[in-house]
C-alpha cells in the first residue's frame, strides 16, 4: 500500500478574549489514509467520555456528539465523495451529504481528508528561510490578516507543522503532525452490526 498515511495530530488554540481573559484550547486526533478511504477520530482521553452517563441516557446525551464522532471519507474513481461519521458508542453510521458538511467541520475537499492541507496550497505560498528538518521546507501565507507557516514534507506530502496568528496578536493556533505506525486493522473494517442513518434524521 503505497498510498497509506497514519498521523497523531496535536490541535492547539490560545485566544485573548476582549474580557481580558485568555482561553485555550487542546485536542489531540488521529489520521489514518489508505488508498481511497481516509478516517480521522478524535483521540479521547480516560474519563472524557462518561459510559455509565451514556449508558443511563443521560440528557447530555440525546443527541449524538458529532464533534466527538470518527470522520469517514471514501473517494471513487471519479472523485466523488462519501463522507460518514462513526460514533462508536452508538455503535452508529450516519451518512453525510454535501450540504452538511460545514456542521461536521470538513471542507469537502479529500485533500483534507487525505493529507490535512491541499498541496495547491503550497504552491501558492512562499518557501521562506527558516532552519527545518531534512525533507521538509517552511513556507509563509495567509490572508485577511492571517500570517500561516507551514512545515511541510515535501515527500510523504502532509504539514508537520501550521502556525497561524492574526495581525492583533490575541490568537493563535498550532497543528503538530507526527507520523505513527499503520493499526493492524483498519478502523472502518469492525462497523458490522452498527446502525445506519442520514445526517438529517440527527437535526429532528
Amino acid at each position: 500500500h503505497a498510498d497509506e498515511l497514519a498521523l497523531r495530530v496535536e490541535h492547539e488554540t490560545t485566544a485573548l478574549g476582549a474580557d481580558g481573559v485568555t482561553r485555550s484550547t487542546r485536542f489531540g486526533e488521529r489520521l489514518i489514509r489508505r488508498d481511497n478511504q481516509s478516517w480521522v477520530a478524535r483521540i479521547l482521553p480516560p474519563g472524557a467520555h462518561d459510559d455509565s452517563e451514556h449508558q443511563t441516557g443521560g440528557k447530555n446525551h440525546k443527541h449524538m456528539d458529532v464533534s466527538a464522532a470518527a470522520r469517514w471519507v471514501q473517494r471513487s474513481d471519479d472523485g466523488t465523495l462519501r463522507v460518514r461519521i462513526v460514533d462508536s458508542h452508538e455503535k452508529l453510521v450516519v451518512d453525510v451529504a454535501a450540504v452538511d458538511y460545514a456542521n461536521i467541520g470538513f471542507d469537502g475537499r479529500w485533500s483534507t481528508a487525505a493529507q490535512l492541507l491541499d498541496p495547491e496550497q503550497i504552491k501558492r505560498m512562499k518557501p521562506v528561510a527558516r532552519s527545518a528538518p531534512a525533507g521538509t521546507r517552511w513556507y509563509e501565507g495567509g490572508s485577511g490578516g492571517t500570517r500561516v507557516h507551514v512545515l511541510w514534507d515535501e515527500n510523504a506530502r502532509f504539514p508537520r507543522r501550521i502556525e497561524s496568528a492574526n495581525s492583533g496578536g490575541n490568537r493563535r493556533a498550532t497543528l503538530t503532525a507526527t507520523r505513527e505506525a499503520m493499526p493492524a486493522v483498519m478502523p472502518w473494517a469492525g462497523l458490522d452490526g452498527y446502525a445506519r442513518k442520514e445526517y438529517s434524521d440527527l437535526l429532528d
